[in-house]
């Protein structure tokens, strides 16, 4: 799915070469040549089984949902890695709780971004709409949180609220919002506003999120 395909182009362009990325991508489209890597996978380093997991568990959920399918793939990867299946299930509730109050949080933001001057127009409320669609949140709730492109949470809220999700989600919520931010027509108030969001939540590491809508970000 999209959200998932998303997900997996920026794991793989932010961590390897472009010849490296080609390998990748061939690989990643020919479920033979996936399994033959996942046989062949070596000893992780001490404690990094837990977190390869949460990181398999978001790409997961980066389409909506995580299915009883893919939490059966996500325990063989469990099995594989040698992490016991009773706290592997525990932590999926756990993730899942943290990526649905993450995605709550996102489509305020949104919501702050698009009516920034007061006024909605089309091509954002369709982004918008794409936005809640891929986001880790039950179908129920997505309809109360569509209300927000007629209220939204004010700026300093919305800070108050990132600041209480560990750094890395605080990053997966801006880059939720790259998208929405180069649809804009009206883009310089809002880019302006995103780079503050980012150095008021992140402190001193705004700049990988501000290369993903300027490139030049850090030479301004």
């Amino acid at each position: 799915d999209i959200g998932e395909w998303d997900e997996v182009l920026r794991y793989v362009g932010s961590t390897l070469s472009e010849a490296d990325q080609q390998v990748w991508m061939e690989i990643l489209s020919d479920q033979d040549q996936l399994e033959q890597r996942f046989a062949a996978l070596g000893p992780l380093p001490d404690g990094a089984g837990e977190e390869l997991l949460r990181r398999c568990w978001q790409m997961a959920l980066a389409d909506g949902v995580g299915t009883d399918i893919e939490a059966s793939v996500h325990d063989r990867i469990a099995r594989r890695v040698g992490v016991d299946l009773e706290h592997v299930a525990h932590m999926r509730e756990t993730w899942t709780r943290q990526a649905h109050a993450r995605a709550e949080l996102t489509v305020s933001l949104a919501a702050m971004f698009v009516n920034l001057d007061g006024h909605l127009d089309f091509h954002e409320a369709i982004h918008f709409d794409n936005l809640l669609e891929r986001l880790p949140i039950p179908v129920g709730r997505r309809v109360e949180l569509s209300e927000l492109l007629h209220s939204p949470p004010t700026f300093d809220a919305l800070v108050e609220r990132l600041m209480t999700l560990d750094t890395a989600e605080r990053v997966r919520a801006l880059h939720s919002l790259v998208p929405l931010l180069r649809a804009s027509r009206r883009g310089g108030r809002e880019r302006e506003l995103f780079f503050s969001l980012s150095r008021r939540v992140l402190g001193s590491q705004p700049g990988e999120v501000e290369r993903l809508l300027d490139p030049d970000a850090n030479n301004q």
